[in-house]
């Protein structure tokens, strides 16, 4: 019955058309999602010199671990990294790369910086898991520095998808860099690059090891890909719950979200419109939802600056 078959696949395409993506996500996985717990009070990287380092050694332990890294966010006190891999295959990644780290930082003057840092392991189980993952990860330098460009910045993974003018030949093949240059790189005087690693000035480009073509084939098209990044609020609250932190959300992102919330708490989309004791209920149910910020609270919510400040103190003086 090739025509019924073929029928039949041509409604079940109809029904879920993210089928390939659906097949591709089963075949290549497993995902995770591993987070570095934050520094309270110093900071892994303050320039690019750490930044760059850092980024070196992750390269380095997704080879040596065999391990696909698919995005990554360095921020200041710590890391995300989205990985092809089981929770076991992930301590193993963060073992070595904390070691790595360690000794990097003892270097720098920093002698047990990092004692007490764990890391978090989230399982991706399903393709929309991974999407949300993935642009939780990109997002987060984003969200959190008013400098920093979503699809135009090193440290962060989000430039690599669908960037056409990415080179296969930028920088120089590990096999042509002398002596000194390896050890700058690797911070080690034993250790080997890649063949298939390329380097600019100290750096193991990340378009060498991060494996973003298959990212990108987890996307439908570029659209979605975008929307996945730019638009879906809701799905950025929930990871960010997932993972015991604030989410972190523009006035323009907090918008629609906040007047929903008013209207469900109130009967009403504007804020200005509620007495001075339901505005600040309002911005308490903003807060726990979304945490957003003193100034945030304010402007969304019609109340004076210094009324917010007095309400949460600890995030005035931050």
């Amino acid at each position: 019955m090739p025509g019924l078959t073929f029928r039949f696949g041509k409604k079940l395409m109809a029904m879920n058309p993210n089928w390939q993506q659906e097949r591709l996500f089963a075949s290549s996985g497993p995902f995770i999602h591993l987070c570095t717990s934050p520094l309270e009070k110093e900071l892994i990287m303050e320039n690019d010199e750490d930044r760059t380092a850092v980024l070196n050694m992750i390269a380095l332990t997704s080879r040596k671990c065999r391990t696909d890294v698919l995005a990554y966010a360095l921020m200041s006190n710590h890391i995300h990294l989205l990985l092809r891999g089981d929770e076991i295959k992930g301590h193993v990644f963060y073992d070595l790369l904390y070691k790595r780290l360690a000794r990097y930082l003892v270097s720098r003057g920093k002698t047990g910086c990092i004692n007490g840092v764990t890391c978090s392991i989230t399982p991706i189980t399903t393709l929309r898991q991974f999407r949300d993952e993935l642009a939780y990860i990109i997002r987060n330098p984003f969200v959190v520095r008013n400098d920093v460009h979503l699809f135009a910045y090193r440290w962060c993974s989000g430039y690599l998808y669908f960037n056409a003018f990415l080179s296969k030949t930028a920088g120089r093949a590990a096999a042509e860099i002398s002596y000194r240059e390896r050890r700058l790189v690797t911070r080690s005087s034993a250790e080997e690059i890649p063949a298939d690693f390329r380097i600019e000035g100290t750096l193991i480009l990340p378009e060498s090891f991060v494996n973003y073509r298959l990212a990108e084939q987890l996307f439908e098209s570029v659209r979605q890909f975008l929307h996945w990044t730019l638009k879906n609020v809701e799905a950025q609250v929930e990871v960010a719950h997932s993972h015991g932190e604030h989410p972190q959300l523009s006035d323009d992102e907090l918008f629609i979200p906040s007047r929903d919330l008013c209207e469900r708490l109130f009967g009403t989309r504007q804020p200005k419109e509620l007495t001075y004791q339901q505005k600040k209920e309002y911005v308490m149910a903003l807060r726990k939802a979304y945490g957003a910020s003193n100034g945030q609270l304010a402007r969304l919510g019609s109340l004076p600056q210094a009324d917010v400040n007095t309400m949460y103190p600890l995030s005035a003086k931050g």
